[in-house]
This record gives structure tokens, C-alpha cells and sequence, in this order.
């Protein structure tokens, strides 16, 4: 923190010498926002449409969706109905399609005059060869915390070859109420992974940044490692491993519940666009659009042709599934009925 009050005074004195500029950005013609980020496995895959107009970005729904797979018969995606949608502005649509590693793929979206496509190529797999884990303190400026960690083996891919990499988890809330019933809710949850210790993930540039960066999306190259074996260090906060659940049903109050955690570390290969995608997005997270005037200015590329947006297939694989020990909530109830848990 000592570090950002200089940038946050600097910032200040930036701000109390600008002067207002009147922006007029006339009239423009609305265009299609088209955001896929499609997994190469015969599952649902998901795309997302907005409109956006001078001012506005809204859901786009009732579009014609196609897909097609190496030039293959298009396959017709259908939108998912609104009360199944949890963004607020773009409409969802869902297909299902086995895509496989080098396959070409084009998204096209009509609506009225409107059009969008995008083409892109999926990528080849990559093979993880082992996961080992340990608990270690780590120290965030002046704190100390408890850490689990996944480190990582796979060998590098020939070529220059983009990656991103991630822990996801698989729950089981087996929840008992005061009558000994029983619910049970399976959740998949996305580990809040740190990777900024390991010197692939977090860079070089970590340890001397004013700073406080974090590789959010945890994209790397293999320009350190090219065609050799690399080991990768994520670190997840222990308090982190069991994020609390509460199944609501009218007329169950659970006394108390078991959570039983499974732990999956995956690995992705990426486009080259896609990289620098993430990599934008990365930056605007770090610094925000507030700070644009003394950093690089960062862009966030587009490969949407007729409008904007980015699509892309990436091709996934995961490592043996990691048993975590089950953990124990007991709930209370206040007299309003609040809830509370130890």
C-alpha cells in the first residue's frame, strides 16, 4: 500500500489540473457484439450477442446464430431463454458441437441489416504430466496467510505456443437439517488462482513495480521455456478451498452440511489473438481505465469482421482429479430469522 500513495498523489495532482473537453459523438449505425470463447469438447458451447449503439450496449436476442466446423453443413445455435441468462447485456445462444484440434471454425450472427462473423482455428492439446501439492505460508506485504499449492508439469508443445491455466473445483453440499433430511447440491467452482510468485505467471516485473499486479487470467508464452518441461506454481489462499454454499428449499432448514471437494488444475492452449485478448483485459484490471494517461494505452483487439467482440477455440486438458478432505458447517438461526455459520 505504501507503495501506490505516491501514483494515487501524482494521480490527484493530474486530475486537478485537466480541464473539461466537450465530446459530440454524433450519430453511428448500431452493430453486433459477438463474444465466443469456445472449448474444442462435445459439450454445450455458448455465444454471446449484444447490440451496441452510440451510448448503449443492450442484449441482442432473436438472432440467426450459425456455426460451421471445417466448412461442414451449419449448425444452428438457439438462444436460451431469458430467465436461464445472467448477463445483463448480451443475449445468450447455445449449440453443441465436437470440435476438433486444428478445425476451422466461423460464427456468423444476422439480425435485420445487421451482421457479424469471425473465423478462427482451434488449437492443438497439450499433455500435463504431473500435480503436486503442498501447504506453505506465504507473505502478502505485511501479512502471513496459509497456502495451498498446485505446481504443475507439462512439456512444451514445438513452436511458439500460447497457454492459460487454471484450478476448477467439483463440490458436493451435503446438507442435514435438525430431522436428519437430506439435500444435496453439486456446484463447479473456479478456484480464485494466484500465479504472481511463480516466474512464468507473475513476470519478472513483479518484484520491482509500483504496482500491486496480478495475472488475473494467468496467460503465458513459452518464450522461456521453449520445447522443454516446465513446472507452474498457483497458489489458492487455504481459507479459499471451501467457499460457503447454502441451499435454500421452503420449508428445509439445513442443521448442518458436509462439503466434499474435488480439485481439477487444467491447462489451455490458446491462440496468438487470444493472448493479447487476455492480456488487455489483464492490464485493465491492473490499472484501470483511469490510469490509461500514464501507462500504455492498451487496446482490446477484435477479430469480429461487420462488428465487435472476440472468438476463439480453445483446446483444454486437466490433470487427475485431487481429493481435498471434507469440512464441516453448522449453521445457526437467529430470531430473524438470519442465518449464521462456524
Amino acid at each position: 500500500m505504501k507503495k501506490i500513495i505516491p501514483l494515487l498523489w501524482f494521480l490527484l495532482v493530474i486530475a486537478a489540473c485537466e480541464n473539461t473537453i466537450p465530446v459530440e459523438f454524433g450519430d453511428t449505425d448500431p452493430v453486433i457484439v459477438l463474444n465466443a470463447q469456445l472449448l474444442n469438447s462435445n459439450a454445450e458451447q455458448l455465444i454471446y450477442l449484444s447490440e451496441s449503439s452510440r451510448t448503449r450496449l443492450e442484449p441482442l436476442p432473436d438472432a440467426e446464430v450459425t456455426v460451421e466446423v471445417d466448412g461442414k453443413e451449419p449448425i444452428l445455435a438457439e438462444g436460451i431463454p431469458v430467465d436461464r441468462q445472467q448477463d445483463y447485456y448480451a443475449a445468450c445462444y447455445h449449440f453443441p458441437a465436437d470440435i476438433p484440434a486444428g478445425a476451422q471454425v466461423k460464427i456468423s450472427a444476422r439480425k435485420g441489416t445487421m451482421e457479424a462473423w469471425a473465423v478462427c482455428e482451434a488449437t492443438q492439446p497439450a499433455v500435463i504430466s504431473s500435480v503436486d501439492t503442498l501447504r506453505l505460508a506465504e507473505q502478502n506485504f505485511d501479512s502471513t496467510y496459509e497456502a495451498f499449492v498446485f505446481k504443475v508439469t507439462f512439456r512444451d508443445l514445438p513452436g511458439t505456443t500460447y497457454y492459460r491455466i487454471g484450478v476448477r473445483t467439483e463440490f458436493n453440499v451435503h446438507q442435514v437439517d435438525a430431522e436428519g433430511r437430506t439435500m444435496d447440491l453439486p456446484v463447479m467452482y473456479e478456484l480464485p488462482v494466484d500465479g504472481s510468485n511463480d516466474p512464468i505467471l507473475g513476470g519478472t516485473a513483479m518484484t520491482v513495480s509500483i504496482f500491486d499486479l496480478q495475472p488475473t487470467y494467468l496467460v503465458f508464452t513459452d518464450e522461456q521455456f521453449q520445447d522443454q518441461e516446465c513446472t507452474l506454481r498457483l497458489s489458492i489462499p487455504a481459507d479459499q478451498l471451501y467457499p460457503y454454499y447454502y441451499a435454500w428449499e421452503e420449508g428445509f432448514e439445513p442443521y448442518y452440511a458436509i462439503i466434499t471437494a474435488t480439485y481439477i488444475p487444467w491447462l489451455e492452449t490458446i491462440s496468438m489473438e487470444e493472448y493479447h485478448y487476455l492480456s488487455a483485459l489483464n492490464n485493465l484490471d491492473n490499472f484501470g481505465y483511469e490510469a490509461q494517461m500514464i501507462v500504455e494505452p492498451t487496446t482490446i483487439p477484435s477479430n469480429v469482421y461487420g462488428g465487435l467482440g472476440f472468438v476463439s477455440v480453445r483446446n483444454r486438458s486437466e490433470a487427475k482429479p485431487i481429493k481435498g478432505t471434507q469440512k464441516r458447517y453448522d449453521y445457526y438461526y437467529t430470531d430473524d430469522n438470519g442465518l449464521l455459520t462456524e
